[in-house]
């Protein structure tokens, strides 16, 4: 399969199963979106309360229900790692917009590439750090959330433009339905980012597994050094 079927085919079935998810579990699910809502007023604080969502909305997948003390510990170990993805995640669209805005009133080149490079970063940064607060809310420390986001999105760039396709699809949807907005669209955005991390941690674990059955079953029997088949053969014939 191909890069871009393969990437297609994985945004769809995360998708399904995040919209599963809320559909099996919708008090749980409005609850945690609710509380985002809540925790993000202050502004400051929507790093740390994106991140309780992720680790929630985890919880859920994982055992049926919101694992408080879990969730706590999450916050606890990671709310500096996650106020920095917030600031970030702000500065590059704070760039573009910047940039953009200088080229419209002066018409400069420079500041017109410069707009357009903080909106590809912007984007990117969106899907890296989304994939990096699922990795977080998993335990994983900074570094490799966004290690790990930024390998996953280079090697899948069909599958990197539709996250944010797909992400963004969501967000208006549900601002059309305006009261979806708060209740739905926090728990439903990290339902599939998580779906869509839990997926690809599923493929990479059977390959490797698969890996590790072949290097089982591959035969062991090698030459004894200085010997060859060729001179086995020729032994037994002469004898």
């Amino acid at each position: 399969m191909s890069e871009s079927a393969d990437g297609t085919v994985g945004v769809h079935r995360a998708l399904v199963a995040a919209v599963r998810t809320v559909f099996h579990h919708p008090v749980r699910m409005v609850a945690i979106s609710v509380a985002w809502v809540l925790a993000s007023v202050p502004l400051v604080t929507i790093g740390p309360a994106t991140l309780g969502v992720y680790g929630a909305v985890a919880s859920v997948r994982e055992h049926g229900h919101v694992d408080r003390d879990a969730v706590r510990e999450t916050l606890s170990d990671h709310w500096l790692d996650a106020l920095l993805f917030s600031g970030l995640l702000v500065a590059f669209p704070a760039l573009a917009v910047f940039y953009l805005g200088r080229f419209s009133a002066s018409g400069s080149a420079f500041a017109g590439v410069l707009g357009m490079v903080g909106f590809y970063l912007a984007y990117h940064a969106w899907v890296v750090f989304a994939l990096g607060f699922v990795a977080l809310a998993q335990g994983d420390d900074a570094f490799d959330a966004v290690t790990d986001g930024y390998r996953w999105s280079v090697e899948r760039p069909v599958a990197t433009v539709l996250v944010g396709v797909v992400t963004a699809t969501l967000f208006v949807v549900c601002l059309v339905l305006t009261v979806a907005l708060p209740l739905v669209f926090p728990a439903l955005a990290a339902a599939f980012h998580t779906e869509l991390a839990a997926q690809t941690r599923d493929r990479e674990e059977d390959a490797t597994d698969a890996a590790d059955t072949a290097d089982a079953t591959a035969p062991t029997d090698r030459p004894v050094s200085g010997e060859s088949p060729k001179n086995e053969f020729s032994a037994t014939f002469r004898r």
